[in-house]
Order: C-alpha cells, then sequence, then structure tokens
C-alpha cells in the first residue's frame, strides 16, 4: 500500500510542476504559426515594446 501512495504522490507532483512549462500563451501560439498576437492587451505591450504581463505570466 506504500508504494501505492508513494507513486501517486510522485504523479500528483511531476503533474502540477510540469503544467506551467507545457502551457502556452496567445502570444506563444501566435508566433508559433507566423504571426503577431492580435489580443488587444499584447497589441498595446508590444507598441510599448513590452511583453503583456496579463498573457504572458
Amino acid at each position: 500500500m506504500n508504494i501505492l501512495k508513494l507513486i501517486s504522490a510522485a504523479s500528483f507532483a511531476f503533474a502540477v510542476l510540469s503544467a506551467p512549462v507545457l502551457a502556452e500563451s496567445c502570444c506563444d501560439k501566435a508566433k508559433a504559426a507566423g504571426k503577431d498576437c492580435a489580443h488587444p492587451c499584447c497589441v498595446e505591450a508590444k507598441a510599448k515594446g513590452e511583453v503583456c504581463k496579463k498573457c504572458n505570466k
């Protein structure tokens, strides 16, 4: 029974830690498609020479 708890805990920890790495922002998806992000907040941030902090956490 202890090995089952250990495997469950390790699986949960891996899922929690890998989620931010696997998440893509709207800007990442647009860049992969060869386009610029069209979200108004991203367009405004790009005009300022910044990256949108709301979408790119």
